[in-house]
């Protein structure tokens, strides 16, 4: 006889009473109130806890389940006012944008993902009736998803649309968190540092530190820069020839990746002064392939059109791909003027191409800041 406990992950309840959502505050009897039927919250929002304790104190103790041994949950509250209660060992999907090729099977880690679009069940099937309440944990922080309101039927693909958005930011809650943070992002922005696919769950959060505590500064910085060998720049380079713009400008942009590859001072000046101006370039032949405008067009027109195709590839513009923040990236630094008299020259496509821009600020890092800038614009335009 087998005696060891089987732990049930689907339970059944053939009626329980109807929830229509959350009150956000206290309300005395005989008073209105605003009814909250539909949010994302994280754990690092302290109404996380209220809103879970409370899923967790009404449906848990119907099927006998400690909460403390749950870690993700799916509640489907049925028009009948049958549920489906499924915990812990359900699988979820998440689509992503694969930075690279990807075989069947192949493991893939934070490294390989440019963006998350959809969380999904894949062995669950949900109606438009349904009213839903989801939590789930990405390393050690929380997620929690409702929609409550049956009014009017359950659009099924926005709410897999906001569970990745919300699994995304739970992911990479560190690239957000410095965007919120707007004194050190604009500190990195200043230096030329972005939030770039490529950096993405890996280099990036070094940068994050580098610039959180100083500590160990220049050596985090070049650890940064060491990670991009000839292998790791050809291969992410290789991406960019399945674009028939970039293809277009082979020879160009190959002999910038080449300086840069030289690994001295003379091939980063060479690199530099090549990709920017090529950077600016792909985003003018752009513009006039998608508008057949190629006269009297501003570099404003230029970018704003790069932003309104960033927004069509990115799911919101709180999207990894970070549409908007990138338009001010490029336009406060990689596209910003100069002044000679007031001694204002930072590094820029204007100064370099101007040739007012002093030699010592052609480094190794702003070098390979111009190869990510083709590389972001890159997965905009694709």
């Amino acid at each position: 006889m087998d005696t060891r406990v089987k732990y049930v992950t689907h339970f059944r309840l053939d009626k329980v009473d109807d929830v229509g959502g959350f009150s956000p505050t206290n309300v005395q009897k005989g008073n209105y109130f605003w009814l909250l039927v539909r949010a994302s919250v994280t754990s690092d929002e302290p109404e996380f806890f209220k809103y879970v304790e409370q899923v967790s104190n009404y449906f848990f103790n119907k099927v006998g389940v400690v909460q403390d041994s749950v870690y993700k949950f799916l509640v489907l509250l049925h028009k009948d006012l049958s549920i489906d209660l499924y915990i812990n060992d359900f699988p979820i999907a998440i689509e992503i944008l694969a930075k690279r090729d990807i075989k069947e099977t192949e493991l893939v880690s934070e490294r390989d993902i440019a963006d998350i679009r959809r969380l999904k069940f894949p062995d669950v099937k949900i109606v438009e009736t349904d009213k839903v309440i989801c939590c789930f944990k990405v390393g050690w922080r929380f997620g929690l998803f409702f929609d409550l309101d049956r009014q009017e039927k359950l659009d099924i693909d926005a709410m897999y649309l906001d569970l990745g958005r919300l699994y995304r930011e739970l992911q990479f809650h560190y690239i957000y968190k410095v965007l919120e943070s707007k004194p050190q992002f604009e500190e990195m922005m200043k230096d030329g540092w972005f939030p770039f696919v490529e950096l993405l769950g890996g280099e990036y959060r070094i940068l994050i530190d580098a610039y959180s505590d100083r500590f160990d500064f220049d050596n985090r910085i070049q650890k940064v820069l060491g990670g991009f060998d000839r292998l790791r720049i050809e291969r992410m380079t290789s991406r960019w020839w399945r674009n028939k713009i970039y293809e277009n400008k082979k020879g160009l942009l190959q002999a910038g990746v080449n300086a840069f590859l030289q690994n001295d001072s003379e091939g980063y000046i060479t690199c530099i002064k090549t990709l920017l101006s090529e950077a600016e370039g792909i985003i003018r032949v752009k513009y006039f392939t998608d508008t057949a405008k190629g006269k009297d067009v501003s570099t404003q027109d230029l970018l704003e059109h790069l932003l309104e195709k960033a927004r069509t590839k990115s799911v919101s513009d709180r999207s990894l791909m970070l549409p908007v923040p990138f338009f001010d990236y490029l336009r406060n630094v990689v596209f910003s003027g100069f002044n000679l008299e007031t001694g204002q020259v930072s590094l820029s496509r204007h100064s370099t191409s101007h040739g007012v821009a002093d030699a010592s600020v052609y480094t190794r890092a702003r070098a390979l800041q111009a190869i990510l800038v083709l590389d972001q614009i890159y997965f905009y335009i694709s």
